[in-house]
């Protein structure tokens, strides 16, 4: 009888054998949940609403060099001759009036609207010859 009560007592699993078995199921539960997440569509997240920008450059561009160019009835500078443009700076995102003078040619008067999806609109205003008038005495 004693040999049968050593076999029994022989068979036991060690205490000390119990925290590393946890720790085995515990890291293999961590292991599927990797792999069963693993499997699933990343969606992208999609964005809520545009970006917009509060303030925008405008670069008009001319066929005419030395115009002036009016920003919503006040004149703010002249486009240049060279490259015949000019630049307005931090306009902010509504429709603005742009006027072009230049003696000779016909007053050019544009709307512009700033969107603000972008940091820098660019507008196209052509200038043609005007009729010379006679002085009125």
């Amino acid at each position: 009888m004693q040999q049968n009560e050593e076999s029994t007592v022989s068979r036991k699993v060690p205490r000390n054998l119990f925290p590393w078995i946890a720790i085995g199921a515990i890291a293999a539960l961590v292991v599927i949940v990797i792999i069963i997440q693993s499997f699933r569509p990343i969606v992208a997240p999609q964005p809520t609403a545009p970006m917009r920008y509060p303030r925008v450059h405008l670069t008009i561009k001319s066929n005419v060099g030395g115009a002036e160019v009016y920003l919503n009835g006040q004149q703010k500078t002249v486009t240049s001759d060279s490259r015949r443009e000019a630049k307005l700076l931090n306009l902010g995102r509504k429709t603005h009036e742009i006027l072009l003078k230049k003696q000779g040619y016909t007053d050019r008067r544009e709307m512009v609207e700033i969107t603000g999806i972008t940091p820098s609109q660019t507008v196209k205003i052509d200038m043609h010859p005007g009729e010379v008038q006679a002085p009125t005495e």
